[in-house]
Order: C-alpha cells, then sequence, then structure tokens
C-alpha cells in the first residue's frame, strides 16, 4: 500500500538546486565542500571542475568526479589560491539518464601565512594544524606539507582552542581604542564568528563552551592590596607608597571565571582569585613587581588557561604568575587542590617539587594526568640551569584526603633556541605523540614521540613581536560538520515522499572530518510529540566505523492521505554515548515494535527532580533506566510490564553532579532517549 507524506524538511540547509559553494562566492580555503539536492530516481552523481567557464566538463581539472549515497564532496587536492572555478554536478538515474543540477563558480583568496617544513616523517599524526598569531591578528590552518588550507581573511580572529567535537574558540581583536578589545568567540571555518562574548570584561587567553551549552572564559577583577616588600619597595616609596608589605594601597589585577547563559549573554556564575587565593603568595622572582611600577598595576595571577573536566564536572585554572595550576569544583567553586611553587602560604597541596614556571595551556589526558606548556621564566632559579628552557611536561596528580600528590610523567625540553618566555601550549595527540609550541624561532611547533624522537617541525616565520604564536593545535580537518540526507522514496521533489507499508526510510551520511551525535525528530499527522532520537555516525574516511545510518521509520500514523509533517535532523556536539548506536533499523520492522513513546522531561534543565512520562500503545515489559555522558548505568527507574496508556516517573539527581544524563527506555527492538540536564 503506497501513502504520501508531504513533509516540510529542516536539514540546516535552503533549497536551491547546487547548494555549496554559493555562486559567485569567494572562499579563504582551498579544501571545498559541494553539496547538492537530491534527485529523484537517482543512481548516481557525476562532478565536474573546471578553470574553464565554456568548457567546464571537457577542460576539467576534476574529471567524472563519482558520488553514490551521498549529496556531499569534498575536494582536498587540485584546488589552489587566487583563481576562480566553474563545477557542475550531473544525475544520472536507474536507467542511466543523465540530467544536469545546475552550474555554478566560486573564486579562491590569497594565503596569508608563511609557513616552512623543516622536518617531517611518516610517524606524524594525522590531520591539519591550526594556529592563531596574536600580534599579526590572523589564524590558519596548514597540512603536513606546510601549505596553507584555510585563513580568517579580514577577521582579525585569533585561534585559542578547540574541542572533540570541532567547536573552535578564540578572540576577536577589534581596535585598540576599545577597553575590551580581544572579545572571546565561538568560531567556524566556514560562518566566522557564532557567538561574542557580551564586553562587560576584558576576555582575555581562554574561552570554551560546557555541555549545558554555556560559555565559560577568562575574565579580570581587581582589589586594592599592599605593594610587597622587594628590591623595588625604594622605587615605589620615591612615588609616595608607603610600600610597607601592609596597607592596602596599590591596585591589584587578577582574574575572574565567567560562565554566560549562551542565548542571553547574561553572567550565571563566576569565580573570583580574590575569594579564593592568599594574596601573600605573589611573584618575586619574575620582575612582576618591577612591571607594576611601571604600569600602576600589579599583574598577580595572569591566569592564561582553563579547562572543563566532565568526567568531575570541576575546572582547572592556570595561575601563570604564581606558577600554579588548581583544581576547581564546579559549581561550588570550592578548590579541590593546588599545585606547583610554594610562596609561603602553605595553600600548595603538592607539585612543588617539579619546578614549572610561568606556563602556559592546559589539557588533562584521558589517563587523568594534567599536560602544559612550562614557559620556563624561572628555570635557571627552580632547576638549577645555567639558562633558560622552556618544557612540555605531563604532570601525574593522585587526589588524596589532604589534597594531592604529583610526580612528573613526561616531559620534553625544547631546544634552547626554542625557549619561549610567554605563549605557546602543548597538546596531546591521538597517536601518542606530542605537539609542542613555542614563540621560538619566530614561532615553532614541533612533534615528538614519547621517547622525544623529532618527527615534524613547522616553522611559522612571524616576527612582531618574537614571533607570538599564540598556540597551535592538530585537527582532523576543517569540515567538522558536514552531512548528507537522503530520502530513497521521494518521488518528484524534496516535499513530496512516498510511504511504503507504513515505513519511512532514511540514509545519512556523515561526510565530515568528525564523529557526531545526530538526532533527528519527525512530526506527522497524528504524532504529537513525535520521535526524538539520537546516533552517532562516524565521519566518512573511517572506514572501520560506522559513516552511515540507514534506518526506517514505522507508523501507524502514516494512514492519511497528503499528510503534513516536519522532519529535523541536527548534529548535537554536546555529548557523544557509547550505547546509541542503530534505532529502528532496517527494512523489516513492522508496527507491532513501536511500543511507546517517551515524551520530553520537564522541568528540563533541573534541580533536583525531573519528571517525564512514558506513553505506551500496548502492555509490553519495559526497561527505564539512567545514564551518564560516559554511558554508565546511574540509577533504574522501572523494570517490569507496563500497561497501555500514560504512565509517569521521576528522578532524583540529588546525589549526582551537575551535568548531562539520559533517560534510556527500552521494550525488545525499541530503544527511545531523552537528554536532560542537572545544574545545581
Amino acid at each position: 500500500m503506497k501513502k504520501y507524506l508531504l513533509i516540510l524538511l529542516f536539514l540546516n540547509f535552503y533549497f536551491s538546486e547546487l547548494l555549496k559553494p554559493e555562486d559567485g562566492i569567494t572562499l579563504n580555503q582551498i579544501y571545498v565542500l559541494f553539496e547538492w539536492e537530491q534527485q529523484p530516481g537517482n543512481n548516481f552523481y557525476v562532478l565536474d571542475i573546471s578553470e574553464n567557464p565554456n568548457n567546464i566538463d571537457g577542460d576539467c581539472i576534476i574529471c567524472d568526479q563519482y558520488v553514490s549515497g551521498s549529496l556531499i564532496h569534498i575536494q582536498k587536492d587540485l584546488i589552489d589560491w587566487n583563481k576562480t572555478y566553474y563545477w557542475k554536478v550531473v544525475s544520472y538515474g536507474n536507467d542511466n539518464e543523465a540530467t544536469t543540477i545546475g552550474s555554478a563558480s566560486f573564486s579562491t583568496s590569497n594565503p596569508i601565512s608563511n609557513t616552512t617544513i623543516n622536518l617531517s616523517n611518516s610517524n606524524i599524526q594525522e590531520g591539519l594544524t591550526i594556529f592563531g598569531s596574536f600580534f599579526d591578528y590572523y589564524s590558519a590552518v596548514i597540512d603536513e606539507a606546510g601549505t596553507e588550507i584555510w585563513n580568517s581573511a579580514e577577521q582579525d580572529l585569533i585561534f585559542y582552542n578547540t574541542d572533540q567535537y570541532g567547536r573552535f574558540f578564540g578572540s576577536e581583536f577589534i581596535g585598540n581604542n576599545e577597553e575590551n578589545n580581544y572579545p572571546g568567540i565561538k568560531f567556524s571555518f566556514e560562518n566566522g564568528i557564532q557567538w561574542q562574548d557580551p564586553g562587560d570584561n576584558f576576555i582575555h587567553h581562554d574561552i570554551f563552551q560546557l555541555p549545558n551549552g554555556n560559555y565559560i572564559g577568562l575574565g579580570t577583577s581587581y582589589q586594592m592590596g599592599p605593594i610587597a616588600l622587594g628590591p623595588w619597595t625604594g622605587l615605589f616609596q620615591i612615588l609616595g607608597y608607603e610600600a610597607d608589605g601592609i596597607t592596602d594601597e596599590f591596585q591589584w589585577m587578577g582574574d575572574k571565571i565567567i560562565e554566560w547563559d549562551a542565548e542571553t549573554k547574561e553572567e550565571v556564575w563566576s569565580w573570583n582569585v580574590f575569594d579564593h587565593f592568599n594574596m601573600s603568595d605573589n611573584d618575586s622572582l619574575g620582575g612582576i613587581w618591577f612591571e607594576a611600577y611601571n604600569t600602576d598595576r600589579f599583574d598577580w595571577t595572569h591566569a592564561n588557561a582553563i579547562w572543563w573536566d566532565e568526567d568531575d564536572s570541576a575546572i582547572y585554572l592556570s595561575s601563570r604568575h604564581l606558577n600554579r595550576i588548581t583544581k576547581i569544583a564546579y559549581p561550588s567553586g570550592d578548590i579541590i587542590w593546588n599545585l606547583g611553587y610554594e610562596f609561603g602560604s602553605g595553600d600548595i597541596d603538592c607539585g612543588q617539587d617539579i619546578g614549572f614556571s610561568f606556563q602556559h595551556s592546559l589539557q588533562k589526558l584521558n589517563n587523568g594526568n594534567i599536560l602544559t606548556i612550562d614557559n620556563g621564566n624561572l628555570s635557571t632559579e627552580l632547576l638549577n640551569q645555567d639558562v633558560k628552557t622552556s618544557r612540555s611536561i605531563e604532570i601525574n596528580v593522585t587526589e588524596t584526603n589532604n589534597g594531592c600528590d604529583a610526580e612528573l610523567a613526561w616531559e620534553y625540553v625544547l631546544p634552547e633556541e626554542l625557549y619561549g618566555y610567554l605563549s605557546g601550549n602543548t597538546q596531546k595527540l591521538d597517536n601518542g605523540n606530542y605537539l609542542s609550541t613555542t614563540i621560538g624561532g619566530g614561532g615553532t611547533s614541533i612533534e615528538v614521540d614519547e621517547n622525544g624522537n623529532q618527527i615534524w617541525e613547522a616553522n611559522y616565520n612571524l616576527q612582531l613581536p618574537d614571533g607570538l604564536v599564540y598556540r597551535a593545535m592538530r585537527i582532523p580537518g576543517i569540515f567538522p560538520i558536514a552531512y548528507s540526507v537522503i530520502f530513497p522514496q521521494m518521488d518528484t521533489d524534496l516535499s513530496e515522499i512516498t510511504i511504503n507499508n507504513d515505513s519511512l526510510h532514511v540514509l545519512i551520511k556523515n561526510n565530515g572530518d568528525y564523529t557526531q551525535l545526530f538526532n533527528y525528530e519527525l512530526w506527522a499527522g497524528n504524532i504529537d510529540d513525535g520521535w526524538n532520537i539520537e546516533f552517532i555516525i562516524t565521519p566518512q574516511h573511517h572506514p572501520e566505523n560506522k559513516k552511515t545510518s540507514y534506518f526506517s521509520i514505522i507508523s501507524t500514523d502514516f494512514d492519511i492521505q497528503n499528510q503534513f509533517g516536519s522532519f529535523t535532523l541536527n548534529p548535537n556536539q554536546n555529548t557523544v554515548l557509547s550505547f546509541i548506536d542503530d534505532i529502528i533499523m532496517g527494512n523489516n520492522l513492522d508496527t507491532e515494535q513501536l511500543i511507546f513513546n517517551l515524551q520530553h522531561p520537564y522541568p528540563n534543565p533541573f534541580n533536583p527532580v525531573v519528571n517525564f512520562d512514558l506513553d505506551v500503545s500496548k502492555t509490553e515489559y519495559i526497561n527505564i533506566d539512567i545514564y551518564d555522558v560516559k554511558g554508565n548505568r546511574i540509577n533504574n527507574i522501572w523494570t517490569g510490564v507496563l500497561n497501555y496508556g500514560i504512565h509517569s516517573f521521576n528522578w532524583d539527581g540529588t546525589d549526582q553532579s551537575t551535568g548531562i544524563y539520559f533517560i534510556k527506555c527500552s521494550a525488545k527492538n525499541m530503544i527511545s532517549t531523552q537528554k536532560i540536564f542537572l545544574i545545581k
């Protein structure tokens, strides 16, 4: 039996025949994503790209590129900078009849970086490298050979960091006349700036996104304090200060961690160093008080990195001028431990003998260790060296009842000529190598293996000042989100689909560079709440993993002729669940397998109790469990038979930490989940 469903589709694209690149656009990248609209009765597509507008298929540089089972092709070679290209796509039906979908053009802009590769061997971690130049006000992406793949073009954008979901963060320089002239941002390679902090505080060094969708960054705070005693005392007394180490007479600048609501940009949580650190702990070796004499402000903590620990619901803070790394409980704000140099307050719990100084960047590794770049400004004093050196260090931290124990688990000392007194970072790569970035040598990144053998070295040839590369990171690619959706039952266009045997078939392929968690929702006819299903699809270029999802949506509600409905699909970058994979997949399912509808939880976010209803269509044995973001079962809500009708449940998260959890309902071959946010 055939039925027709008129579906309104919301798939993050708009309707034209050729979708990307937009006709006439100028791109600041040479890896290019081509995307087009599905054609009815299609068997495969052929893409041609040429520099000749009058003979695209006959004088092509990419000829007869075969594409099947997807509406996307990503071209990663043969396209160059400062050129104009013309492209077209031809659809071939089941009868091999060819139909030209359309043709369009695009241009590429100019490269702006000047990277040279000094060393490369086969043990390099695959991927691209993104770096930000602080005082040249640009960011760029290079490949293994140093070829520039993407740049920030006219935007004065400085890369700070990225995460496992392919979200990128940094700042945009908006001019020296602005008070807060480096607003924190989230950006994408295709669309530029996607979010910017409200501008109420000077946001510096780091910003990222929490699992609840909010943004968190480093701001500044001020308080009057004493001028510490030291060789600088007489200089301040000449200016008229008491400078006795007691009198609160001089402005101190500290740091404040700020969380903003993603939508309203209101400050919803903060943590201030003046509320938690002892002001008797302040620099006496690094010259910061002499700088204060010239600037009329003491740069006390100079925090330069934060890291979100999803496992423990905690934040790590790197305070450069205190030579300290702090673990902070979120949202209580309690200090769990302080690691690093002991000034005398007794607040340092462990790691006093590791000797890192003026460190920059943070990464918590899968093994629980802490990774940072030790700039080494005090390496001659703390490590008894004749010359200053920078090093990448991995620290093993064991939490105890009294705070922590710490030991150096791994280190790589950079060559003396690459000493970098500020900026830089270290990244642990998927293959076990480490990528260290320093301002030394005009800005340099070195990849080494765990034994310190050099694998790859890139020089960014930056000049002003001292080659100030801010950070660099290896990434899988520049297309975190690139997927296609195909409806095999499409009849004439994307608004009319034939339903066979009450099944709507959907084929989704992940063409991007990152594993993504997708969710879809369907509303049609009598389905009030529809389905909200989440599933994982890994990138297309990882053949050993799941790169496509083909499934059928079964419903007895597909019985209304010319029915209107909607289907939405979106990648969800907040979490990945290992136990969600294929849901209602295959063509052999029948309507008897559609047993229940797990409705939207409320309130959501919640504290501490969340409610949800389960609409059961027939008497069945059902499990209801709560899972955390790692796929661990936290609680069993129900195991047993439920009769026809609506059943109400709740879960009390009092004993759990702030974070994302999942309600999972299962019966026979059916699984349904709902995401919930616990906020305390």
